[in-house]
């Protein structure tokens, strides 16, 4: 099976989450969990935040080419050129 990605603002805690519904019995619908305390994000939780850009100060030309993919890569999930 493929895989995708959905690109969203990671909120601080379930209350502000754009994947929660219910307002009496909140649930988690991309973990298919209740939530328990609105307040946090628990470990549970299925988003995970975007790798850091990697530094290129001094690198060789192979560690130059893989750094400037990585960084590529983030841009083309993130929408910027």
């Amino acid at each position: 099976m493929s895989k995708s990605v959905l690109v969203l603002d990671t909120p601080k805690y379930c209350a502000s989450c754009a994947l929660r519904s219910g307002i009496l019995h909140p649930f988690c619908r991309a973990n298919r969990r209740d939530i328990t305390d609105l307040s946090i994000r628990p470990d549970w939780c299925p988003l995970k935040p975007l790798p850091k850009y990697r530094s290129m100060e001094k690198p060789g030309e192979y560690e130059y080419g893989e750094m400037h993919g990585w960084n590529r890569c983030i841009d083309e999930i993130t929408g910027k050129s």
